[in-house]
């Protein structure tokens, strides 16, 4: 993607109004565009060429009976993530639901399984690895998820600290969210993870401690909440 691409995403710029409409009309060719918009083809078409370049947009001829076929627009997948989402929204909605009618101990259990489904995956590709070689890829496939995360060394052993939860809304609410990540990484690793950080109790980031093999085999114990 280019480097004027983000800047574009975030404000109101005439490519953000070109993909806007294209939205709109599920395809559309540069002057349609023009027409509504009020701006030239000449100009669109450089906007279009751009977005396409960058991986916005697709064009392909339009078929028509008569007369030379024009090019039609239309949107990537990748357009349409920069649109706004209420999926965390409905998230909420759908776990509030559950919560009524079974109680936080079916949350528990969903969330729990939905750390066994993710450790039996993600286990499959990291088995025969050593430990700090497992760790690694566990830490990034929770980054591809959307998140900013780092480990550090600490005593206890291996701190991972989570930034831009992609969850944040729906861990405010419940706590059951921020418990995933630990019953994954204890899961994988077979060792003790404790909470030392959670969003849900109002601190900007969640992050956890994972103990070593050879610390969790002796007698200390990491701060934090042990899950």
């Amino acid at each position: 993607m280019s480097a004027a691409m983000p800047s574009m995403i975030a404000g109101r710029s005439t490519r953000m109004e070109v993909l806007e409409l294209i939205r709109r009309k599920g395809s559309a060719s540069a002057e349609a565009i023009a027409a509504d918009l009020g701006v030239t083809p000449n100009a669109i078409r450089q906007h279009l060429t751009n977005l396409e370049r960058d991986g916005f947009v697709v064009s392909h001829p339009e078929r028509r009976a008569r007369g030379r076929p024009s090019l039609l627009f239309s949107l990537t997948e990748r357009a349409h993530s920069v649109f706004p989402k209420r999926y965390g929204q409905l998230a909420t909605m759908v776990l509030q639901e559950v919560q009524d009618l079974s109680g936080p101990e079916a949350l528990d259990e969903i969330f729990s399984r939905v750390a066994a489904r993710h450790a039996d995956v993600i286990g499959r590709e990291i088995d025969g690895l050593d430990f700090d070689q497992k760790l690694r890829r566990v830490v990034a496939w929770i980054g591809r998820a959307g998140t900013l995360a780092e480990q550090t060394e600490v005593e206890e052993g291996v701190r991972i600290t989570i930034h831009n939860c992609p969850f944040r809304n729906t861990a405010l609410k419940f706590p059951q969210v921020c418990t995933i990540t630990p019953q994954l990484i204890s899961r994988l690793l077979d060792t003790a993870v404790s909470q030392a950080d959670s969003i849900h109790r109002r601190d900007p980031y969640c992050s956890f401690v994972v103990q070593r093999p050879e610390v969790a085999g002796g007698s200390g114990s990491p701060r934090g909440t042990p899950l």
